[in-house]
């Protein structure tokens, strides 16, 4: 074999290699530009995926909820045989990719920043709900908010002033089944112990004041067929803003839009009100964790993948 039909062989094999991994890729993310995956939590794929026994050791993805020292309820997040997690109750029962460390850096797992495209596997209970029973959610907070470290404090304005940024991918309420509700909240101000305080213009209530608005769902995007007892695959696509575009949040179920994309302002646009910054641009600055929960009735979740166009702006540990 001479030298050229040896190199179209390594050519072809490096392509056959490479075809499956780009053939994978969701749509929703492939649209977007992110093309490389860096996170994979297959939860029947290794004990490497979850930290059940609580060790909040580097080296796994995720994590129970123990931001602002809330102490887990192991019996409420769990692994189960089919190869699915669970997650419901109240913040003791969360589950996320990023949880607090007593060493240093201060946390342990992921946290996402620069742009991404979130792609979840999960399944739930879709009978009603009252509202103080909780509902299915899979969603992202700024870590610079949950690790307490003071960077999500605004820029000029006294210390105990935050800003920062809630991505709400799913959450399954206030919409006529099977849909469901997507929303973007900017959250801001100080910390709010209890009854009101107005900052600027608006009354605001615990625990932070906020500027918020959800997708008005297409219901076309939502067969009658929906069966959330089954598996459903649910996308959140973010691509940041930049010079030369706005930024824009979408969510898609099975590969469809359930509505338009929310975009904001390109960084160098004037602002000058306050409201004009809160158009949720500040989650282009902040690093999201990833956070699955639920309220009586559990959410059963078998993966979550993310595709990026980079690792370089994420937080690990």
């Amino acid at each position: 074999m001479n030298n050229t039909n040896r190199f179209f062989l390594h050519l072809l094999a490096i392509v056959a290699a490479a075809a499956p991994a780009f053939a994978e890729v969701p749509p929703p993310c492939r649209a977007a530009g992110y093309e490389l995956k860096t996170f994979d939590s297959d939860f029947a794929g290794g004990s490497q995926t979850f930290d059940e026994d609580g060790s909040y050791q580097p080296g796994f993805q995720w994590y129970r909820w123990n931001w602002f020292n809330v102490r887990p309820n192991k019996q409420l997040s769990r692994r189960h045989p089919d190869g699915s997690i669970s997650a419901q109750g109240d913040f003791d029962g969360h589950l996320v990719s990023a949880a607090m460390s007593s060493k240093a850096p201060g946390f342990v797992g992921t946290a996402f920043g620069g742009g991404a495209c979130v792609e979840v596997k999960l399944r739930f209970d879709p009978r009603p709900r009252a509202s103080n029973e909780g509902h299915p959610s899979f969603w992202a907070m700024s870590k610079e908010h949950l690790d307490a470290s003071g960077a999500d404090r605004w820029p000029g304005k006294d210390p105990a002033f935050t800003h920062f940024a809630e991505w709400d991918i799913l959450e399954y309420y206030k919409v006529s089944p099977p849909g469901f509700l997507s929303s973007w909240i900017d959250w801001y101000g100080p910390y709010i112990a209890h009854g009101e305080l107005r900052v600027g213009e608006q009354v605001c209530r615990r625990p932070f004041c906020k500027r918020a608005s959800s997708f008005t769902p297409d219901p076309a995007a939502f067969s009658e067929s929906i069966d959330w007892n089954e598996w459903q695959t649910v996308t959140g696509v973010w691509v940041p803003a930049n010079g030369d575009h706005p930024g824009c949040i979408q969510t898609f179920l099975n590969g469809r839009p359930i509505a338009a994309p929310y975009c904001w302002k390109i960084p160098l646009a004037r602002r000058e009100r306050i409201e004009e910054f809160l158009d949720f641009s500040v989650i282009d600055r902040h690093h999201m964790v990833l956070v699955i929960s639920s309220g009586n009735s559990p959410i059963f979740v078998r993966s979550v993948r993310v595709y990026q166009q980079s690792e370089r702006d994420n937080l690990s540990n």
